[in-house]
């Protein structure tokens, strides 16, 4: 206890560094003190501040703030007349000054806040005390009293009736900016607190509270409030009082709203040209909407055509989306015309579609907003609208603003998921989406940064294509078979690849379901044009313009085929089974453009082709990389010079990068993305070293292949891709010079490839595999040698990845010996199960498992590694982790039992030499 009085002491003092993080860390270890010693530590904050008067404020705030911190955490465990005196404490403190010092206020009042929570009984008989009749309270008592009604419903809502009495005459007292400002606020909280209790009344302690309990004291608070305060010079006065009386509305009786409806709506509306932010008022206008909905309003309809225009005023308004209050008024004047909408449908929606008509780009952004939302949020009432609307949106899909036409992208999608697009004229819909796939790049960089660019808007048409084809089911025969059609016109050549994606989902699923739709009979006129590129009686012909479609954009081939193969028995009855048989999907398709370009003479286009392949390829596509690799493998077999220039250009070219992305939004090309065109050219390295002449590759190995796969294998991802190009490489090596000297400038690479990297690299084909005395993975010693020790580190995690490491690393050197990628070692396939153990602290069960690790290495290491490893683990006998100092003893203990006498032969031999 003696310690505890200590340490809080200390901690007490300590509270009034100026340093705000001393301050943020005398309150977590006070809270950490407090939550064993909840009395206690209390009883001493109470103390200190009572022997302290004359204590500066930021030191009584962080004071305070500890005690705020414990009784929110151990409410329950503190002893009631502890509770006493800590509220007595808090509402001194609170009130000791009469002018307002906020953080030192605010402080006292958030600990009566917390307590309040329990003991709402006892809380209120203190304030109450300072909440006297016809006498101005402190602006902190009022805030409390509003605070409390915020994080105790149940408990505060019983006490309104009596609070809201009290607090009337008070309101004609209030002559300081502050203090109207304060009882608006609490009058909005009375009354969001009041309508929850309401809303909630089956969890209520008090069921038969009701609105009317309340109306005549709040339409009172609101007359003084509406007729005198919404007046004031001062905006931050304005906001709070119209936020008030949007929350006050609800609780009105009826017809005192219906009767104040013809000055309310006005006022409210007038005051957006009063006011910069413009939320609270959407928000304030919006519960008045509400509440004279519900109550069936006679005289709203009067006023409907100053809020049509007001609310469309402000649904035009740009979206900053990183100023949250610009998307929070979004939502809230969408929010009231969908109020409207449920009373006035005729004229709300031709007010909305006389604005589409409108030439201006803001106007038609708004009123397209407007139609989603109300096609989303009032279905019923829109469902005898839809062949109006229909009609009525096809002015805006002419616009040649990108900005409108996403706009109408979202409404589309809207309809599509509420019925509009099996209706006539649907069709116009879909092609808007299909033609917008197709669009072209930007060609310039637009000064807007509000700008929608061509790519952005094909990127969401895309997306919305694909979202109704997966997600709106009875859109299927909508989309089926009509999304062939644009599959063969000119102009929509760019959208191939989304629109096959499209027709395989919903090809597939019909086949899968043997639908009779599935079936398209291609003889029909109007089908015709479907095939007239890809169905004739031969299979090659539906090959070639595959290929075509490929040569003209290397992103739409797999897609392509993919449709054909769901096409196959609908092209012909036999196709299915020959294309399992012979049409391997993307990989075909560069194999095909390889071919080509092996037998094409004019090198300018051999240039450009193989530009148009780098640029264009999808590098995030583990098979179209790999594809790529292949046809610009099989150029060089007669283009190797220019291949090589062509590699070379683009490792340096701006790929390599980061800079804006295609969308020209604010980030980097991230390394993930670089990462993948890395990947794509060291493969391409490997596939020229392997298809290239014998007698033009060997000398150009070193100096133009592996110094460009070095230069760009620097990490884990390409790993893979690394060793599989250096296969190629040695395939390559061993049918042109099958030779040791041959053979070692292929694994100059080798020592530099990371030793943390995990994944199992691929294996050398079988055929292929070279056996110890040849090749020798030399650098193994040394890398066990470092890792080993890292067993035993402090952190977990680093004790866990050195295991995998070691683990990979083993099975890096079976490859070496000759082993296939299948073949699982027993000893090495016991290193996993070590981990958990490793997850143990205890030292005996660390030292433990680290040896039990030696043993497998020991039995897999080559004999002539021992003397690298030996001597790599003296060095980590003076690791700066004392942990892993021991750990390197221990393996060093367990490694010389094991295989000593293997190392004095060696170390024998090698003094003979």
């Amino acid at each position: 206890m003696l310690i505890l009085t200590k340490v809080t002491l200390a901690l007490l003092d300590a509270a009034n560094d100026k340093d705000s993080e001393v301050q943020e860390q005398v309150r977590k270890s006070m809270l950490t003190l407090g939550k064993q010693q909840s009395d206690r530590v209390l009883a001493m904050c109470q103390d200190y501040l009572t022997k302290h008067p004359k204590l500066v404020v930021s030191h009584r705030v962080v004071i305070l703030q500890t005690i705020e911190l414990i009784v929110g955490s151990r409410i329950e465990e503190i002893s009631y007349p502890r509770i006493k005196s800590i509220i007595s404490l808090a509402s001194d403190e609170m009130t000791r000054s009469k002018e307002v010092v906020p953080d030192w206020q605010q402080a006292a009042s958030n600990i009566l806040v917390a307590v309040g929570n329990k003991h709402i009984n006892d809380i209120m008989e203190e304030i109450l005390s300072k909440f006297q009749p016809g006498v101005l309270p402190h602006f902190f008592v009022v805030q409390t009293l509003a605070s409390l009604s915020d994080s105790n419903v149940y408990g505060m809502v019983p006490f309104l009736n009596a609070v809201l009495g009290t607090m009337l005459p008070m309101l004609c007292m209030a002559k300081q900016d502050n203090m109207k400002w304060v009882f608006s606020s609490a009058l909005c909280h009375f009354s969001d607190s009041i309508l929850e209790y309401l809303a909630n009344l089956d969890k209520a302690p008090d069921p038969t509270v009701r609105k009317d309990t309340f109306s005549s004291e709040i339409y009172a608070a609101y007359d003084i409030l509406f007729n005198n305060w919404l007046q004031s010079r001062e905006p931050k006065i304005r906001l709070t009082v119209a936020e008030a009386v949007g929350s006050m509305s609800h609780l009105m009786a009826s017809d005192k709203l219906e009767e104040q409806i013809p000055k309310l709506i006005p006022a409210m509306l007038s005051l957006y040209k009063k006011n910069s932010e413009h939320y609270i008022i959407s928000k304030s206008l919006c519960q008045v909407l509400d509440a004279s909905v519900n109550m069936g309003s006679r005289v709203l309809e009067t006023q409907l055509d100053s809020l049509l225009v007001a609310l469309h005023q402000q649904v035009c308004c740009p979206i900053d989306y990183s100023n949250p209050p610009t998307v929070k008024n979004h939502n809230e004047v969408l929010r009231c015309f969908s109020l409207l909408a449920n009373s006035f449908p005729d004229r709300l929606v031709m007010f909305v579609l006389q604005k589409l008509e409108n030439s201006n780009e803001r106007s038609r952004m708004g009123s397209l907003a407007v139609l989603r939302h109300l096609i989303n949020s009032s279905t019923s009432m829109m469902e005898t609208k839809k062949l109006l609307i229909l009609a009525s949106i096809r002015q805006p899909m002419a616009d040649h603003s990108n900005k409108v036409k996403k706009r109408v992208v979202q409404v589309i999608s809207a309809m599509a998921h509420h019925g509009y697009l099996e209706l006539e004229g649907g069709d116009l819909l879909v092609r808007f989406i299909v033609q917008h796939c197709a669009l072209p790049d930007t060609i310039q960089k637009p000064i807007d940064p509000e700008e929608v660019t061509n790519e952005a808007l094909r990127t969401m048409c895309d997306n919305t294509l694909h979202l109704l084809t997966t997600t709106v089911g009875r859109l299927a025969d909508v989309l089926w078979p009509m999304l062939l059609y644009y599959l063969t016109p000119p102009q929509f050549s760019n959208a191939t690849s989304p629109l096959c994606k499209s027709l395989i989902v919903l090809g597939s699923k019909k086949r899968n379901n043997q639908e009779a739709s599935f079936n398209i009979d291609f003889t029909q006129q109007g089908r015709r044009k479907i095939i007239s590129h890809t169905h004739t009686h031969t299979h090659t012909h539906t090959h070639t313009h595959c290929i075509a479609i490929y040569l003209k954009d290397v992103g739409h081939g797999a897609p392509s085929l993919s449709l054909l193969s769901v096409l196959s028995v609908n092209i012909h009855p036999s196709a299915d089974i020959l294309w399992e048989k012979e049409i391997p999907p993307l990989l075909f398709l560069y194999q095909c453009i390889g071919v080509t370009l092996q037998q094409c003479y004019n090198k300018e286009v051999v240039k450009k082709q193989l530009q148009e392949i780098l640029l264009t390829a999808r590098h995030s596509d583990t098979i179209e990389r790999e594809g790529v690799a292949m046809g610009i493998g099989l150029c060089a077999n007669s283009h190797l010079e220019g291949t090589l220039a062509k590699l070379d250009e683009f490792g340096k070219s701006d790929a390599f990068k980061k800079s804006p992305s295609i969308f020209n939004l604010l980030k980097e090309r991230n390394d993930v993305e670089i990462e993948k065109v890395k990947s794509t050219l060291i493969l391409c390295y490997g596939q020229v070293a392997l298809n290239a002449p014998p007698e033009q590759i060997l000398n150009r190995i070193d100096h133009d292949i592996l110094r460009c796969i070095s230069k760009h294998f620097n990490t884990k991802a390409l790993y893979r891709d690394t060793l599989a190009a250096l296969q190629e490489l040695l395939k390559s090596v061993l049918a042109k010079d099958p030779t040791p000297d041959g053979l070692q400038s292929v694994f100059k690479v080798r020592p530099e490839l990371p030793a943390s990297l995990a994944p199992s690299p691929p294996p050398l084909e079988q055929d292929l595999v070279l056996s110890n005395n040849m090749v020798s993975f030399h650098n193994l010693g040394a890398l066990l040698g470092r890792l080993s020790p890292r067993c035993s580190d402090p952190h977990p995690a680093v004790r866990t990845a050195a295991v995998d490491c070691i683990y990979t690393l083993l099975y890096i050197q079976l490859r070496y010996e000759g082993f296939s990628l299948d073949y699982k070692d027993e000893a090495v396939e016991s290193l996993p199960p070590l981990k958990e153990k490793l997850e143990n602290p205890d030292h005996s069960v660390l030292y433990k498992t680290c040896s039990d690790l030696t043993k497998v290495m020991s039995k897999r290491l080559p004999q002539q590694q021992l003397t690298t490893l030996v001597f790599m683990l003296f060095e980590g006998l003076v690791d700066s982790q004392t942990n892993c100092c021991r750990a390197a003893s221990v393996i060093l203990n367990t490694l010389l039992k094991n295989r000593g006498a293997g190392l004095q032969e060696l170390w024998q031999w090698d003094r003979r030499f």
